[in-house]
């Protein structure tokens, strides 16, 4: 008797069939019969609930638009010494040699950082994708690991000299993509999961790239992956920007209704203004660069974030365990198992947290 196919087999071919879409388009549909009693969802709450003490109640979720009871709540910190499961993915076609170069840099010099979220495997398409170290937790095999992809970067971008490679075509972008799905997909990791995915962006005006890169997204979203494009541009970001304090926000808003009531009010000790992947001048400038609408793309629609500066990762690589895990009952259901679009809020809090824009 033929073997039954599962149903992630079936929602990984449905997605990889679908024809370029508009990207208010869910993906296709597929039918299935779903046994899931209860489901997880990773979501990046805004900076100042992070810490807080959060119960179930606090989150709304709505998948169709339609509430779902959520079940449980809680820091992914609390799940475990190092509960992530992280690929690092570095594709020599949709990454030129400066941009492999540098980003396995930075990626190397947080090797102690990426090694204390969990597990860590690599992987280098060249084309075609392959595992350069198996899962480790090793912060010293990881950073060696990286150095040398770095150095082989290094000299591939000496050789090429002042004329770097053409950029690929929009065939190879989709063949690059559908790659790294097939291979994202052969994975099934438990808890958090995050893809460092190290590639340029796409400048060619044609829809091609983009609806590959919104594809990918998509997918990416459904299987649970906060995807980080990292595209490391070498120069610096410049000066940090001295964010305004709160003390300083108050008094502006005084001084304009032009009499004051006292001085402005006391701050609790640790209420200071804290570091920011985005308090760089060129890292806003960053996103004004048509390379990086696609990568966008990617991070908008996983929850995740581009990094285009090796500024950008440590604060980042902080951040990320400080995410929260909410599950979701989920009543058996029998025939369509479109994925669906998601929304998490907190209305009390008067908050939307950043989730995966569709859920299985």
């Amino acid at each position: 008797m033929p073997q039954r196919p599962s149903p992630s087999s079936l929602l990984l071919a449905a997605l990889l069939a679908c024809a370029p879409r508009a990207a208010a388009q869910p993906p296709q549909t597929f039918s299935e019969q779903l046994d899931i009693r209860e489901r997880e969802i990773l979501v990046e709450l805004p900076e100042n609930l992070r810490d807080r003490r959060l119960r179930p109640g606090d989150f709304q979720v709505l998948v169709d638009g339609q509430p779902r009871e959520v079940t449980r709540a809680e820091p992914v910190s609390r799940q475990g010494p190092a509960p992530w499961t992280v690929l690092v993915y570095v594709d020599r076609v949709l990454a030129g040699p400066g941009a492999a170069f540098y980003s396995t840099l930075a990626l190397a010099g947080e090797g102690r950082r990426l090694a204390g979220l969990g597990t860590v495997e690599i992987a280098v398409a060249d084309p075609e994708p392959a595992a350069v170290l198996a899962p480790t937790g090793e912060a010293k095999t990881i950073e060696e690991t990286l150095a040398g992809l770095a150095n082989q970067a290094r000299i591939e971008r000496d050789r090429a000299g002042d004329t770097p490679p053409p950029p690929p075509s929009d065939a190879q972008v989709g063949r690059q993509l559908d790659k790294l799905l097939a291979f994202v997909t052969s994975r099934h990791p438990k808890g958090p999961h995050a893809l460092f995915l190290v590639a340029e962006g796409s400048t060619m005006t044609a829809a091609a790239p983009a609806a590959a890169f919104r594809r990918a997204a998509d997918l990416l979203a459904v299987r649970g992956w906060v995807a980080i494009p990292v595209a490391v541009h070498p120069e610096s970001p410049g000066d940090p920007v001295a964010p305004k304090s709160e003390i300083d926000i108050f008094r502006e808003g005084a001084a304009s209704s032009g009499h004051s009531n006292g001085g402005p009010p006391r701050l609790p000790p640790g209420h200071g203004p804290r570091k920011s992947t985005l308090a760089f001048p060129r890292v806003i400038d960053l996103f004004a660069d048509p390379r990086i609408g696609t990568l966008h793309t990617l991070a908008s629609v996983t929850a995740g974030t581009v990094i285009g500066y090796g500024v950008q990762l440590p604060p980042f690589l902080e951040a990320l365990p400080r995410r929260w895990t909410v599950w979701v009952s989920e009543p058996d259901t029998k025939g369509e198992g479109r994925p669906r679009a998601l929304t998490v809020k907190l209305p009390g809090r008067k908050a939307t947290a950043r989730a995966p824009a569709w859920l299985p």
